[in-house]
């Protein structure tokens, strides 16, 4: 994981910090912070995450890790080499955990309450035809169908 930043330029009410939380970091890193905001989460991004991100997301997702590597498009074996030596994750693993976070963070923002958002994502969904939140979450149109649908949620259009 990238060392640790003792201050943030964000304010607790920004949703980029729940996104960093969900990743499990602490603090954002210096280095980060030099590089305009919009371009910050792009840069850790492309360096990987560590493992501990991934363990941290599938946590706050009440996931298991198992169902994490599957969204992540590799193996539990995978995941725990990586562990074991402690290496990132490669770009696209990274990307894709990024993309849960950001959802997460998202149906957290609606709900408000992590045991309702962690339901509303295992739960079947008639406007998903009958899939659940997060089995869609492996594909990027997936994810896209899931960002609709909380846009509808949150502006109260039947869904």
């Amino acid at each position: 994981m990238l060392p640790p930043n003792p201050v943030s330029q964000f304010s607790e009410t920004e949703p980029i910090p729940k996104i960093y939380q969900i990743l499990g970091f602490e603090r954002i890193p210096e280095q980060i912070l030099e590089l305009p905001q919009e371009l910050q989460i792009v840069s850790i991004i492309r360096q990987g995450f560590s493992i501990i991100s991934v363990i941290k997301v599938a946590e706050y997702c009440g996931i298991s890790e198992s169902q994490m590597a599957a969204l992540l498009a590799t193996s539990e074996r995978t995941i725990s080499r990586r562990k074991k030596d402690q290496k990132p994750l490669d770009l696209s693993e990274s990307d894709r955990l990024y993309r849960i976070a950001r959802i997460f963070a998202r149906i957290l923002e609606i709900f408000e309450n992590v045991e309702a958002a962690r339901d509303w994502l295992k739960k079947s969904n008639r406007a998903l035809a009958g899939t659940t939140p997060l089995e869609l979450l492996d594909t990027d149109a997936g994810t896209q169908q899931v960002d609709e649908l909380l846009n509808r949620i949150e502006y109260g259009v039947y869904s």
